[in-house]
């Protein structure tokens, strides 16, 4: 891997078009397609986007406690509105993936068949 296929892996992962990180590292677009189809090359790129990725999780991780401490901290507020506190509620619901229990048939006869049905299969 040389210098520029290396400025192109950091320029892709930025977000970056291959026309424009051709001009930036004055090759041809054409030359930026050819390593984007040589596999060492995608490797490189995909174990460093892989890399990215690790490090914003762990940054994420990081800010978990800082985060649910805030939001402790509002629903505890009691000169909070009870429309944010309300919110903050809603948002450790959503984040510990409750959710509202839903009601099953009421019709006895179609509970019946169904359990009829399901014992067949």
């Amino acid at each position: 891997m040389n210098i520029k296929q290396e400025q192109a892996i950091l320029l892709l992962a930025q977000g970056k078009m291959c026309q424009e990180i051709a001009e930036i590292l004055n090759v041809t677009p054409k030359t930026i397609s050819q390593w984007r189809s040589d596999p060492e090359f995608r490797a490189a790129l995909n174990q460093y986007l892989e890399n990215i990725k690790a490090a914003h999780s762990e940054r994420l991780r990081s800010l978990c406690g800082l985060a649910l401490k805030t939001i402790e901290d509002s629903l505890n507020d009691e000169e909070l509105s009870p429309k944010d506190r309300l919110a903050a509620s809603f948002k450790v619901l959503e984040l510990c993936k409750v959710e509202p229990v839903v009601p099953g048939l009421t019709d006895a006869a179609k509970l019946a068949r169904d359990d009829f049905f399901n014992h067949l299969v």
